[in-house]
């Protein structure tokens, strides 16, 4: 009987902390990144506990640039956010 060993291959991601404003600033530095959302005004963030995230957008102001072509923008753009950053406090 030829068995091999099993290997698993387990990968920690530790999440940078970034107080509310450096998140904001990503985001909306991102979201202006994107065709049609280049006039992005305004990104909130409120802290929040859901499915291991710290942080999410409670609001967002598109300016002059299409509401639905922001949203599914920060639809793709949060979640991978999410997974690098945490929100802290500066004390």
């Amino acid at each position: 009987m030829n068995t091999k060993p099993l290997i698993i291959e387990i990968r920690v991601l530790v999440k940078l902390p970034k107080t509310k404003s450096e998140i904001e600033c990503l985001l909306l530095t991102e979201l202006q990144a994107n065709p049609d959302c280049e006039e992005a005004q305004y990104i909130a963030v409120i802290a929040s506990d859901h499915c291991g995230a710290t942080w999410t957008v409670s609001a967002f102001h598109p300016g002059k640039s299409d509401d639905t072509t922001c949203e599914r923008a920060l639809q793709r753009i949060v979640p991978r956010l999410q997974r690098l950053y945490d929100l802290v406090r500066k004390h």
